[in-house]
């Protein structure tokens, strides 16, 4: 009697815990690896998606580390990111899967235009994985991608990415900065760069800049003095091989930048929003082939902070005004700044805070240490008799 209740009843344990009735084999599976998206019309976009084919067979031959596969580049025009995809799933018999795409690469139109709807398929599709670096790209994402053929390639892009300067961006990150005071941030510009090896030159990807993102649409370039700035203004972002140059005395002084931070001071006075930006750095000398002989704790080492303090400051000055101007957005976190010192003001006026930024009064202080002269202080130019002090 025992045995006529218990063995329907292990019957159905085993049957309700199996859960490999809906598994993808890896036969049938093509893994996307990147994707990009362009402007087709105005009704229109096209996906360009490259996608890594394992062969399972190989994984068990002799001598072979397993993984291996093909490459493909696909594209195809569809009115959303998820028609295209179903056309592209039409082409290709093996299930498409997300889980492996590292990079996501927006089309310089596109971004131009808008990524409200590319960026909400990808944050709606539960099969994107949240690590995944989102880049801007001069000219076409097709055209990039067909340019690459090594999956490796994204592995160093990833690694350039994630350096301080090169600002990383994962979907992760963006999806908060979307929901951010100023709706503001930054994206890395990517480019093919040739690189020589065994003779042969090859395409790879690489950091080449830095774009701005205001309401989910490109807003410009940065230049080089605008990309220091910002690096300046948004410390984490510096890293620690940041240098400086200044010509004193017939010759120039490096510094390299080794600590800096920066304090934020908003001030709301009579309706009036104000903002005073106040940077501390530390700096070692690297280079030094001017007639000055710096040694550590002396007035000579005092003396050339003060140059430094100018250039910073008017680096500053001027990348807060091309933010204010020109971008027309607070991508180093002012808004923030106001937002916790004045919760209730700012609830009344986070909807103009555009107009706000764009003509706020912003003050620069600077003030840099350099703390070490270097290993060796050995004077390159000297000054003799007869020499000019010019």
């Amino acid at each position: 009697m025992r045995h006529r209740f218990g063995v329907p009843i292990l019957v159905f344990i085993l049957l309700s815990t199996t859960g490999c009735w809906d598994r993808v084999e890896v036969n049938d599976m093509a893994l996307i690896i990147s994707a990009g998206v362009d402007r087709k019309n105005d009704h229109k976009i096209e996906m360009t998606v490259q996608v890594f084919i394992p062969n399972p067979a190989s994984a068990g031959t002799e001598g072979n580390g397993g993984g291996e596969g093909n490459v493909f580049t696909m594209s195809s025009v569809g009115e959303s990111m998820g028609d295209a995809l179903s056309e592209l799933q039409k082409r290709l018999p093996r299930y498409f899967s997300w889980g492996h795409a590292k990079a996501y690469f927006f089309g310089e139109e596109l971004a131009r235009n808008g990524m409200y709807d590319e960026l909400d398929f990808l944050f709606r599709d539960v099969q994107t994985r949240e690590q995944a670096n989102f880049f801007v790209c001069k000219g076409t994402a097709r055209h990039l991608l067909e340019s690459q053929v090594d999956p490796n390639t994204y592995e160093t892009l990833i690694k350039l990415s994630q350096k301080p300067v090169n600002h990383s961006s994962t979907m992760h990150e963006v999806e908060e900065l979307l929901s951010s005071e100023s709706q503001s941030f930054l994206l890395p510009v990517i480019a093919p760069t040739p690189l020589i090896t065994n003779r042969a030159v090859k395409q790879i990807l690489s950091v080449e800049g830095m774009t701005v993102i205001h309401n989910q649409k490109l807003t410009g370039f940065l230049n080089g003095e605008e990309i220091m700035g910002v690096r300046l203004l948004r410390p984490k972002d510096l890293g620690r091989n940041i240098t400086l140059t200044e010509e004193l005395d017939g010759g120039k002084v490096v510094v390299r930048i080794m600590h800096s931070k920066i304090r934020l001071y908003p001030s709301i006075e009579n309706g009036e929003w104000k903002m005073k930006l106040k940077l501390t750095l530390d700096g070692d000398i690297i280079q030094n082939s001017t007639t000055i002989p710096l040694t550590k704790g002396t007035n000579d080492m005092r003396r050339i902070e003060d140059p430094f303090n100018i250039k910073i400051k008017k680096i500053m000055e001027y990348t807060l005004l091309r933010l204010q101007t020109v971008q027309k957005a607070d991508v180093v976190g002012l808004a923030r700044s106001f937002h916790k010192k004045y919760p209730r003001e700012w609830k009344a006026s986070k909807g103009e805070w555009n107009s706000i930024f764009e003509t706020m009064d912003i003050q620069v202080e600077v003030d840099s240490s350099i703390q070490r002269p270097g290993v060796a202080n050995i004077p390159v130019r000297q000054k003799r008799k007869g020499d000019s002090d010019e």
